[in-house]
């Protein structure tokens, strides 16, 4: 079979490439820009590409079975009038994946607004430990793997996103991956450019929990708004953390989590992470759940935990040298950053926490985190909100970083909202050389500014 993937460089859609090609699909595929590590990646593959979108990229891969189209491409795609012109079949990559992938699978489905990544790498990673030989789609690069999808046996792993599907279909993506097994994580308001209150995004995720038929199972985070989602549910629930299901921390330092985990009636004792995050503590409850749920014991679960390498920038340790420590963190919500700047201000409590913040999303560069971000990112010692990547708003008001900084100063920080990444790195450049923690939090294109700052940090 020949398919042609339109936008094929994204993190889902150049490993869903990687994935049909596994299956001996014929793949091309075509996008504006091959941005690392996806776009590295993608060129790694034996696909016919093409830079830039037109009619002739289908054309010159004609005859072909379809197009897949990312969920960013919109109607006016020059490759999408022409494949509607020709009658070819034009798939989602939701559909796309769930046809040629998943359907005739055991399939996983990790939902919610935080720790998808990190709950999906650590779950395909315990099952690959466990033998399994799990196929995944998992939106960021796990370590351990050193891919982000591949097509795997009997069982099949895939992040679920609530984002809208393509141009042609409103609903959320995870709406066509029907799972047999659902982990999902907590639930907040998010997406703001196509969710318009909390309601709505509960709406879609009772939908992805009324898909898990009653002979399945929902492990879900435990707070009210979780709860009201699985209301409806018909498969088997069950709850973490809990008094049955929850984590003890034992030591949070510079370099290890150790902790224990209690299921049910079993302790698993001095489990040690070197991941850079205490999330994967409370991100291993359910995939330790589900792994005794499969028959797997304590062997496992302990050999996944102290293998785990954690995922690319996902708290991911850049660089370290004598006296500094250099992060970044795949940032969408002021949730997340909250939770890491407190994990490292833990870790990390005789040293000077400097956060740089790109607010990258659509939600980010908007004003609706406005009020959360003082308090998100309060754990850091110096705080220097970065300018949002060039373009316009889909809709809404801009973030005003200037507002952001002022309520910070108010709680005893020092923040700064400079006007261009020269001016960080001038900052970053005159640093006195103290023990400090840098961590950038960005969902942009930031291999540019990696580079630099890892430069200045080794000229110290």
């Amino acid at each position: 079979m020949k398919l042609h993937i339109i936008a094929i460089s994204g993190t889902a859609t150049a490993s869903l490439a990687a994935i049909l090609l596994e299956k001996g699909f014929k793949i091309s595929g075509s996008d504006r820009n091959f941005y690392p590590p996806m776009g590295d990646f993608v060129k790694s593959l034996p696909v016919k590409l093409s830079e830039g979108f037109s009619r002739e990229n289908i054309d010159k891969n004609h005859p072909l079975d379809g197009v897949i189209a990312g969920n960013l491409v919109s109607s006016s795609n020059p490759e999408v009038e022409r494949a509607i012109e020709l009658g070819l079949e034009i798939y989602s990559l939701p559909e796309a994946l769930y046809h040629f992938a998943m359907k005739n699978k055991k399939r996983i489905v990790v939902a919610g607004t935080h720790g998808k990544t990190t709950t999906s790498s650590l779950l395909a990673w315990s099952m690959e430990v466990a033998g399994l030989n799990p196929g995944f789609l998992i939106g960021g690069m796990p370590l351990n793997f050193g891919r982000s999808g591949r097509a795997g046996k009997k069982w099949f792993i895939v992040e679920g996103d609530e984002y809208e599907t393509s141009f042609f279909d409103k609903g959320p993506k995870f709406s066509h991956y029907f799972p047999n097994y659902l982990i999902l994580g907590p639930v907040e308001m998010d997406h703001y450019d196509i969710y318009e209150n909390l309601e709505d995004i509960k709406k879609s995720f009772s939908l992805l929990v009324s898909l898990v038929p009653s002979s399945g199972l929902i492990i879900s985070y435990n707070n009210p708004v979780n709860r009201e989602i699985l209301e409806k549910a018909r498969a088997e629930v069950v709850l973490y953390p809990t008094a049955e299901l929850h984590y003890e921390t034992l030591k949070n330092t510079e370099n290890f989590l150790s902790f224990n985990l209690k299921i049910k009636d079993d302790y698993i004792k001095n489990l040690r992470s070197e991941v850079a995050s205490s999330t994967i503590a409370i991100n291993s409850l359910p995939v330790a759940y589900l792994l005794y749920h499969l028959g797997f014991g304590p062997k496992i679960i302990k050999k996944t935990i102290n293998s785990f390498k954690g995922i690319k920038r996902r708290m991911e340790l850049i660089l370290k040298g004598k006296n500094f420590y250099f992060f970044t963190d795949f940032a969408h919500h002021p949730t997340s950053s909250r939770l890491n700047l407190k994990d490292l201000r833990s870790r990390f409590q005789d040293w000077k926490i400097i956060s740089i913040l790109e607010p990258a999303s659509w939600s980010m560069r908007s004003n609706v985190f406005e009020k959360d971000l003082p308090e998100a990112l309060s754990s850091a010692d110096f705080i220097i909100l970065a300018p949002p990547p060039k373009g316009a708003l889909k809709k809404g008001i801009p973030l005003n970083r200037k507002n952001v900084c002022e309520a910070l100063k108010k709680m005893g920080k020092n923040c700064v909202h400079p006007e261009s990444w020269e001016e960080i790195y001038e900052i970053l450049n005159e640093l006195p050389e103290d023990n400090n923690v840098i961590v950038l939090f960005s969902n942009g294109n930031i291999d540019e500014k990696v580079g630099r700052i890892k430069d200045i940090l080794k000229s110290h």
